[in-house]
């Protein structure tokens, strides 16, 4: 029974140094992170911000990945009508103007 007892002390002990190795571990990786923290920061100031050319292309990218071909072809077709209607709108102010006129003239 004893050596129950002392293999179960030993697994015991066992794990509270693993955990007293994980925690100084632990501790030592914080005492690190404003360090790091620090650093990111200097890089970050130090890095020179990206050419507009850079962010014209991640700016047309994303504009073409949200806009889909079939949203892309509505408006598209949408324009069409709007320029059929001005044509429409333009030659019907034109005969009503040469009515006019022809009036006009007697």
């Amino acid at each position: 029974m004893s050596r129950r007892v002392t293999l179960k002390e030993d697994l015991e002990l066992d794990e509270l140094i693993q955990r007293e190795q994980e925690l100084v571990r632990l501790q030592n990786e914080y005492a690190k992170l404003p360090q790091k923290l620090a650093q990111e920061e200097r890089d970050r100031q130090n890095t020179m911000p990206p050419l507009e050319e850079i962010e014209e292309r991640k700016r047309r990218k994303n504009h073409e990945n949200t806009i889909s071909r079939g949203e892309a072809t509505n408006i598209m077709r949408d324009q069409s009508r709007s320029v059929l209607l001005l044509i429409a709108l333009l030659a019907a102010i034109g005969s009503l103007v040469w009515w006019g006129v022809k009036l006009m003239q007697g």
